[in-house]
């Protein structure tokens, strides 16, 4: 299913460098494969809410992207229709990862499992989501 032009993961990158409000908040994405994605964003204090850990709102955005942008490699516009966040550790400073992994992908549906880990590498989120796939050609819809 995937469309001419966006089978490289670096034009897919580009494309999702395109997500003001991930880039505005220090997100970046660092790897992308077909049904994969690594996000990555280093914990400032403008990351932190007012207990002094990481805002919830934060490391979702960090995954959200990574989904986003594996959910998407294909090159056909999938667009988040469920997700939701477990939180198992608490962070204060440093580099976090998110790796989305699509673990299924049907004709309309793309589940991707992302693990948000520190930087020991140890867990601190799983992210689930499901996202719609669109007939759409990736780019199409914001008329890249």
């Amino acid at each position: 299913m995937e469309t001419a032009g966006w089978s490289e993961g670096r034009q897919i990158a580009e494309f999702f460098e395109r997500d003001r409000f991930a880039r505005e908040n220090g997100v970046r994405v660092a790897e992308v494969r077909l049904g994969f994605a690594r996000t990555e964003m280093t914990v400032e204090p403008r990351h932190l809410n007012s207990v002094g850990i990481l805002q919830g709102g934060a490391l979702f955005t960090l995954a959200d992207l990574a989904f986003a942008v594996a959910s998407n490699s294909h090159g056909v516009v999938a667009v988040a229709c469920q997700a939701d966040v477990t939180w198992f550790k608490a962070v204060r400073s440093g580099k976090l990862t998110a790796m989305a992994e699509e673990v299924s992908r049907t004709r309309k549906l793309s589940t991707c499992v992302i693990r948000v880990t520190d930087d020991a590498g140890e867990l601190v989120a799983l992210f689930k989501g499901i996202a719609y796939i669109k007939a759409t050609p990736l780019g199409a819809e914001a008329g890249h």
